[in-house]
């Protein structure tokens, strides 16, 4: 069967290419740890009557042909990644509910986490509830919280989500106490 861009997002933006890939892997027989199936969206699609079962195609509308056939490649245990496609990576596994996927890219993204990132991974990861990354961009902010004020991202984080500027000062805090606290036992 064939996995295809439902738009022209083909390589260089021309026409989409078909990405081939074995119905097995995306059903039942293609088991990943613990025998779990490794997208029970996929699966959904193919054991059920639905078109895509028919046809043997099934489209994407909200990725990249590269992403794409990354996102099968993975499927076939040969992912390869960089930041960008590990991005939009995470967003496909989420939504097919590709859990491996998702915890592989944000793997990938915790080690590529530093001060210059942190903040826009941290805004990424809360909107795709990636708690791994979540959890490392808070702790390295807060690690740095004298220095947010004089980041340029901060005030644009707070001007386009207000409530998320703030949840990150509040976990800040509240990690900066939890550490103070350890502090002061430890003497």
């Amino acid at each position: 069967m064939v996995l295809m861009i439902a738009a022209e997002g083909g390589p260089k933006g021309g026409p989409s290419m078909p990405v081939p890939v074995h119905r097995d892997i995306l059903v039942i027989v293609s088991f990943y740890l613990l025998g779990m199936s490794r997208s029970p969206i996929f699966k959904a699609m193919l054991v059920n009557e639905m078109e895509e079962s028919r046809s043997d195609t099934i489209k994407i509308s909200d990725m990249s042909y590269d992403a794409l056939h990354a996102f099968v490649n993975f499927l076939h245990a040969e992912a390869c990644v960089n930041e960008q496609m590990a991005c939009e990576l995470l967003v496909s596994a989420e939504k097919y509910q590709v859990e491996q996927l998702k915890a592989y890219c944000e793997k990938f993204l915790v080690s590529k986490l530093n001060w210059d990132n942190s903040i826009k991974y941290y805004a990424f990861a809360h909107q795709h509830n990636a708690k791994h990354l979540l959890e490392a961009a808070t702790s390295l902010i807060s690690d740095n919280l004298d220095k947010l004020r004089k980041r340029q991202e901060y005030p644009l984080l707070v001007e386009e989500d207000p409530c998320l500027g703030l949840e990150l000062l509040k976990a800040c805090l509240v990690r900066w106490e939890n550490n103070a606290a350890l502090d002061t036992s430890a003497k």
